[in-house]
């Protein structure tokens, strides 16, 4: 059984306002000992409300000993008179081996000035016990549901080209045409800024057309309970209106009979998001 801990770390930023990632840490290793760490908003270079800029890679990476480091940037810039690049985006840490990673940038269409930003996907395939498994992490766009509909569908549209390599794999050659293991079983996680009652929920786990959903974790081996709130539980001025669930774990059709476990920790207060760890039987 291997487990997946996921959290969105506001850049490592507690409701108390400080930025502790030392504090993320100890946060983790208090829940359990996972073998995938997926952290969302996690930033190199980018000016933190404590004033410092900070390359979060590296450090998360110091503080997870036996993990390796896919950090995969929404965006990439260098701001005038700086002298570092600027990079925000979503970090996944795993101690088993990974065969692949892919960085995915989401559409970003808009019809106003909202305040917005760039979002993305990370990817690796891992190897476990039994099979490989495709682990993706993100962070969809708070304020304009237009972006999270197109980014959902971008998922979707992933998550069907991956789909369609399985079943007609890239021949044997050798080079930059080798073939590039992408396992169709596939877990998402992450911040998905939405809720169970808004469209884009029901877009990304509703078949239509030629379009495979996926299947929200939870609601697989707790379907008669309702989903454990992930932000609102301490932080009442982003999230005025309490306690309640936009972090998932969502499965391809294939993944749905390994999933054992889904639990979330609602004590700590090291972010305005709560961590949530699902275990996968391999």
């Amino acid at each position: 059984m291997i487990t997946i801990l996921s959290w969105n770390i506001q850049n490592g930023q507690g409701v108390d306002g400080i930025v502790s990632l030392e504090r993320i840490a100890k946060v983790v290793s208090s829940i359990c000992s996972p073998d995938i760490i997926c952290f969302q908003e996690v930033s190199r270079n980018c000016e933190l409300k404590d004033g410092t800029q900070p390359d979060q890679v590296e450090h998360l990476s110091d503080l997870f000993k036996g993990y390796l480091p896919f950090f995969g940037p929404a965006y990439d810039i260098l701001r005038d008179g700086k002298k570092n690049r600027e990079q925000f985006g979503n970090l996944i840490l795993s101690r088993l081996p990974v065969s692949s990673f892919f960085n995915h940038i989401l559409p970003q269409p808009t019809t106003s000035s909202i305040k917005q930003m760039p979002r993305q996907v990370t990817e690796i395939t891992v190897q476990t016990p039994l099979f490989p498994l495709c682990v993706m992490t993100t962070h969809l766009e708070f304020n304009s549901k237009e972006q999270r509909s197109e980014q959902v569908n971008r998922i979707l549209s992933i998550n069907n080209d991956i789909n369609e390599l399985s079943k007609f794999p890239p021949s044997n050659t050798k080079g930059i045409f080798a073939k590039i293991e992408r396992s169709n079983r596939v877990l998402i996680c992450g911040d998905f800024n939405f809720t169970l009652d808004s469209p884009e929920y029901e877009l990304l786990t509703t078949k239509s057309g030629n379009t495979s959903p996926l299947i929200d974790a939870w609601k697989t081996i707790n379907p008669n309970t309702k989903h454990s709130p992930t932000c609102g539980i301490f932080d009442n001025e982003i999230w005025p209106q309490g306690p309640h669930c936009r972090d998932f774990a969502f499965v391809s059709e294939n993944l749905k009979s390994n999933i054992e476990s889904m639990d979330v920790n609602e004590e700590t207060d090291a972010s305005d998001h709560q961590p949530f760890v699902i275990s996968i039987s391999t």
